[in-house]
């Protein structure tokens, strides 16, 4: 348990994950998921350094300013997703065209990844040029 909680399949996981890796390999007790919520409770490193999800302090309240970029002139985000490493590729532009959209993505995309196989986007007409 100690061994697999550890670091010889993970780095400190939680009690459902752990109890999920060890029966994966036909290894099974009825107090199974009991015993390894308990020892991941009593873990030290796990406790201290884990990473909690929790609520903010308090509400999150709406920005009634407009956003910084209404100053400059940026109407609109290029943005470009790698759909499997998820890296972003982002430009703001004050207009949105056809020739615009070609520009960021030959210099953005083409120049430093090469030419994709497959391009998803939105049905925008500056996109189906």
């Amino acid at each position: 348990m100690k061994e697999v909680h550890e670091g010889v399949c993970e780095t400190h996981i939680g009690s459902q994950a752990l109890a999920s890796k060890v029966t994966r390999v036909n290894y099974y007790l009825p107090t199974l998921e009991r015993d390894f919520t308990e020892f991941v409770k009593r873990c030290d490193k796990g406790q201290r350094f884990a990473d909690l999800h929790k609520a903010p302090q308090e509400p999150l309240h709406p920005i009634m300013s407009p956003w910084p970029f209404h100053t400059c002139g940026v109407k609109f985000l290029i943005v470009v997703v790698h759909r499997f490493t998820k890296w972003v590729e982002v430009k703001p532009v004050a207009t949105i065209s056809t020739e615009r959209v070609k520009q960021f993505y030959l210099k953005k995309i083409i120049c430093h990844f090469g030419l994709p196989s497959v391009i998803i986007s939105a049905n925008g007409t500056q996109f189906a040029s």
